[in-house]
């Protein structure tokens, strides 16, 4: 018989069921998945004293799946926290209002690469940086000893003017599930690394189990889904998934 030994790895892509859009790529991912389950019925042998069992059917009752995702691009949260993604251009923030107090940091509206001005909220003689204000982690710090006046009634008490580089601004959990077209364009390495494509053509869209923020390993996120019937394929033909490989 043909060594048919398998050790796969290559590229998954997803577009949104049935939309009219190219596949895309989720990025290096070190695992996919697909699990069959059943419902075991099973009839016991009566004739005989023995027992046993005189015959069982299972019926499939679901395909689960599941992928780990190893870039952590907007676009994958996108997929798989149910969000929206928003890319925010290069560019400069003038007179942006902060409430700011003494002795701790405040975020600016985008992640800073450099701060040019800080001035009182009303306008007037700029603060003096390393002094009044650090910049510090994208946004400004406060020194407890700054001539920074702590905000009242919770009012802005400076404007800041900064650049920031290109981002990518993710809305996590603003939108409903979604259903997707998966393809996994393979390469079989025990076989020379010979082409393997799979085609799932209906995944219900998964939920991310663990968003790792720190850790001593690589960021990854686990997503387990289902596969749903495409009751548009005809006679013949899987609702679920088609394997094929070249020999």
């Amino acid at each position: 018989m043909q060594d048919q030994s398998y050790l796969g790895s290559g590229k998954i892509l997803m577009r949104e069921f049935g939309s009219a859009a190219p596949f895309e790529e989720v990025g290096n991912c070190s695992l996919l998945t697909f699990s069959p389950q059943v419902n075991t019925l099973s009839l016991q042998d009566f004739t005989k004293p023995g027992g046993g069992t005189r015959n069982r059917v299972d019926r499939v009752t679901e395909v689960q799946t599941s992928l780990t995702f190893h870039d952590f691009a907007g676009a994958n949260f996108s997929r798989f926290m149910r969000g929206s993604v928003t890319t925010v251009a290069a560019g400069t923030v003038t007179d942006e209002a902060l409430v700011a107090y003494k002795g701790g940091f405040t975020p600016l509206d985008k992640i800073a690469n450099a701060i040019t001005t800080v001035e009182p909220a009303a306008g007037g003689t700029a603060y003096t940086a390393g002094t009044d204000y650090v910049f510090q982690d994208g946004g400004i710090y406060i020194p407890s000893t700054s001539t920074i006046t702590n905000p009242v009634g919770g009012a802005a008490n400076i404007q800041v003017t900064y650049t920031h580089g290109a981002q990518d601004v993710t809305q996590a959990f603003v939108t409903s599930a979604k259903q997707y077209e998966m393809l996994f364009l393979g390469l079989n390495e025990a076989q020379s690394g010979k082409a393997v494509r799979v085609h799932a053509h209906k995944v219900s869209g998964g939920v991310i189990e663990q968003l790792g923020l720190i850790g001593e390993e690589y960021g990854a996120g686990t997503v387990n889904g289902g596969l749903l019937a495409d009751t548009a394929k005809g006679v013949g033909l899987s609702q679920y998934f088609t394997v094929e490989q070249v020999n």
